[in-house]
């Protein structure tokens, strides 16, 4: 149909294209992130899609798992350096073919990782055309998370290369979008130079799919904790305090959902602590919000978090959070409120805070009703969900 004198001509919304290393499903918060932005913005009539080196030829991809799993075992440092080497490679041609399809339409290109924003400004070299906005989701730095897991050294090759990378690719963003107040303050005190990018704090929030229901297949326990089984998720920590907990006279079951190197080291220990019967390992847990309905606390070791959608997750489930006030978990909830802050260093106070909320029926369910009126009056996809799209877009 011809479109009538003076009639404005109706804009197509525009096509958010997310970039990331990683698998569209997964155990890390960044895959939560992105998935509940897809939704999000399907809801909101945008298109999206999700750009990623999986999609790569399969052949392409085992020459380069083969080898990288080789070389992991001689030096992992240099296989972090190949395996990103890889995935720039192959990110580069299927952005490239994916801005291609839309290349008369107005983009939105949402980088997940420094890295997938390199690569997006490598193609505006190519002439392609698109606004680039990108997410903060490391703790501190991507350099500095390889350090905890002691694949990198400070000062060394990859922490170079990874320090270097976020200095040269941040203030080239045209947005950056910081999920704490934290996280915005730490990086722009490390690169000034960012003063002069336009920047947002905006929080995550949980998938819109609604409020979890309970996995009525699982088996409720007292205490539950989801993250990958590794040293700077600080697990250890946890069976310490359920260790003190059992001196004080009170047995609770812990959960533990997630897997990784530290596994095996955290069974043995909850064995040698007298604990085998209270912990259980669940492994990696598709959803594994699912099963934070039927606990009584959420706990958090963690020594570090940007945030932390677990915790946002266990809010939504009206299930309080014990965790460490540290990185941006401070803006998540409250002392004394939603939860608990707790000292890493002191098990036995931490232990004792649990019991005194446990074993008090109407603390307990003051929390639980300010965890989840948190979650309702903060974290709702309903509050933040249009916040993310207006900041994604732009004017």
């Amino acid at each position: 149909m011809r479109q009538e004198m003076g009639a404005c001509p109706v804009k197509s919304p525009p096509h958010l294209l997310i970039v990331t290393m990683m698998m569209p499903k997964g155990a890390t918060g960044v895959q939560t992130h992105f998935n509940a932005i897809m939704q999000v913005a399907a809801a909101q009539g945008l298109r999206a899609s999700i750009v990623e080196p999986h999609q790569a030829d399969s052949r392409l991809r085992k020459i380069h798992g083969v080898t990288g799993r080789a070389l992991n075992r001689i030096n992992p440092e240099w296989a972090v350096l190949l395996n990103r080497f890889a995935a720039h490679r192959f990110l580069l041609s299927l952005l490239r073919r994916a801005l291609g399809a839309v290349r008369n339409e107005r983009v939105i290109v949402y980088a997940q990782d420094p890295l997938s924003a390199r690569i997006a400004l490598d193609l505006r070299r190519e002439g392609f055309r698109f606004r680039l906005v990108g997410a903060v989701h490391f703790n501190l730095s991507e350099a500095q998370e390889y350090v905890e897991k002691g694949i990198a050294e400070e000062n060394g090759r990859l922490w170079r290369s990874l320090m270097a990378n976020e200095r040269d690719v941040l203030p080239r963003l045209d947005q950056i979008v910081f999920v704490s107040g934290f996280m915005q303050r730490t990086v722009g005190a490390r690169l000034p130079e960012l003063a002069g990018v336009p920047q947002t704090v905006l929080s995550n929030f949980p998938s819109s799919t609604g409020d979890v229901a309970p996995d009525t297949a699982s088996v409720p326990g007292d205490l539950i904790a989801i993250g990958t089984l590794e040293t700077r998720k600080n697990q250890g920590f946890l069976l310490r305090v359920l260790e003190q907990c059992n001196a004080m006279g009170k047995r609770y079951r812990l959960t533990l959902i997630g897997d990784g190197p530290d596994r095996a080291a955290l069974a043995d220990q909850a064995g040698k602590l007298g604990l085998s019967g209270q912990v259980r390992f669940l492994g990696y847990q598709p959803d594994a919000a699912r099963l934070i309905p039927g606990h009584k606390a959420f706990v958090h070791a963690a020594r570090m978090e940007s945030q932390g959608i677990v915790l946002l997750e266990a809010l939504r489930a009206a299930v309080p959070v014990f965790a460490a006030p540290v990185g941006g978990i401070p803006e998540v909830f409250d002392d004394g409120r939603e939860g608990c802050y707790l000292n890493l260093d002191d098990p036995r106070d931490a232990a004792e805070k649990l019991v005194s909320i446990l074993e008090d029926p109407h603390k307990w369910q003051r929390m639980s009703a300010c965890a989840r009126e948190a979650y309702l009056n903060r974290f709702h996809p309903g509050k933040l969900g249009r916040k993310w799209m207006h900041t994604l877009v732009g004017a």
